[in-house]
């Protein structure tokens, strides 16, 4: 790995490290606020972070990476990434100090701008590159690409409606649930699928490509309209509310046929299958099948209700994807891909005490919903118990910072050939 792949890698690192610090605080406020920042705005500073600066960033290379290696470090690709970085460091800084305002507006709207820059060229070059190729790895790459620019409606939404004075209505969260819903159940998951499809596509008969490619149009079809399980918080029509359910079952049956083909194939991809590699894959596609499930649960009368009243189930979701699914599966693949050092005794340290706090805090995080469902007592300590889980992703992401090196074999991929 050259210098300027190690760079870029090293600094979306920081910013998954900066995202955990940040994490840690909001939760320490709940035991004991310093009146040093306004919660607010660094809640929106840690979540502009996590998800434009270590999220974005990371899918970014391992696209890169997967599809177009040989430009990964070309001027143009160069260019969009820093002044990619122009505007996370803007966001992460000026939402901290001031919120939704001119300065983080016009920062966020520049990464905007970035990421369309960064959709036309990918599909442009790997169009060109892939020809007559029937990759269905670049499918769901597409398809997370699409999402992508799609979420983005949600903040050029925002502006209107923050300018037409109606910031305090339905209207104004629904915007954000618009941006959220194409971001973590359209870009994240068919961005991690696909380049994780890569590693599979090799092993695949025909009977297995026809299966994928059933599952991405399953998948794909329904996430649009799944954006309604979103919305079953508001009073919603019956027509809206079937129409999410119906999506929440297809977009199941679509993950498990997914499942039905990419398992059995573990043990060819990662040899024995007991490496670190192998065991966060496992982990976080199980998560994803969780995901998918518990989606459909929230749709159901009465079972979805603590969905929506509970601002910590919420969160634990926003978490499982985030932290559960999407990060450990990037862990997994940065490492197969010789791109960070998954096996030295500090970095196995670091995944297990992260794993081990997620855990943690999503029991905690959901523990809300049995309240709400079976009226289970409350747990004492609940606050400090969570910030404890805070601290355990964040010693997690610390030792996990040393894992970025550059390794003396570096797996490239090259479907092309």
């Amino acid at each position: 790995m050259n210098s300027q792949l190690y760079n870029k890698l090293k600094l979306t690192f920081i910013y998954l490290l900066i995202t955990a610090l940040a994490g840690a605080f909001l939760r320490f406020m709940f035991i004991y606020d310093p009146g040093v920042f306004n919660y607010q705005y660094l809640l929106h500073s840690h979540s502009h972070t996590a998800i434009l600066g270590w999220v974005y960033n990371a899918f970014f290379l391992a696209i890169l990476k997967s599809f177009l290696p040989e430009k990964i470090n070309s001027k143009k690709y160069n260019y969009i990434f820093w002044l990619t970085q122009i505007a996370v460091i803007g966001m992460t800084i000026s939402f901290a100090v001031q919120g939704y305002a001119a300065v983080s507006i016009s920062f966020s709207t520049l990464h905007i701008i970035m990421s369309y820059i960064f959709i036309y060229c990918f599909v442009k070059d790997s169009r060109r590159k892939y020809k007559s190729s029937e990759l269905i790895s670049l499918k769901f790459i597409y398809g997370g690409l699409f999402f992508l620019f799609l979420s983005s409606f949600g903040p050029w939404g925002l502006a209107i409606i923050v300018a037409n004075g109606l910031a305090e209505t339905d209207l104004y969260k629904q915007a954000i649930y618009f941006y959220l819903h194409f971001q973590y159940n359209g870009w994240f998951i068919f961005s991690l699928i696909g380049v994780w499809v890569v590693s599979f596509e090799k092993f695949l008969n025909e009977n297995e490509v026809k299966s994928l490619k059933s599952a991405f149009y399953l998948l794909f079809a329904a996430n649009i309209p799944a954006y309604f399980l979103s919305l079953l918080g508001f009073k919603v029509g019956v027509v809206i509310w079937l129409m999410a359910l119906i999506s929440a079952f297809v977009q199941l049956f679509g993950a498990v046929i997914m499942f039905i083909v990419l398992y059995p194939l573990q043990k060819r991809v990662f040899n024995d299958g007991s490496g670190w590699p192998a065991k966060l894959f496992k982990f976080s596609f199980f998560l994803l099948l969780v995901k998918f499930v518990l989606q459909l649960l929230s749709a159901l009368p009465g079972a979805g209700e603590p969905a929506f009243v509970s601002r910590e189930v919420i969160i634990a979701f926003i978490h499982l994807v985030m932290l559960g699914v999407v990060t450990p599966g990037l862990f997994g693949w940065l490492g197969f891909n010789s791109l960070i050092e998954l096996n030295n005794k500090l970095t196995v340290r670091g995944i297990k005490i992260y794993l081990g706090g997620f855990v943690l805090s999503e029991v905690l995080l959901f523990y809300p919903s049995l309240v709400l469902w079976f009226r289970t007592p409350a747990i004492p300590y609940y606050s400090y118990l969570l910030f404890i889980s805070t601290l355990a992703l964040l010693a997690g992401v610390i030792m996990l910072n040393s894992c970025v090196r550059s390794p003396d074999i570096t797996r490239s991929i090259d479907l092309s050939k």
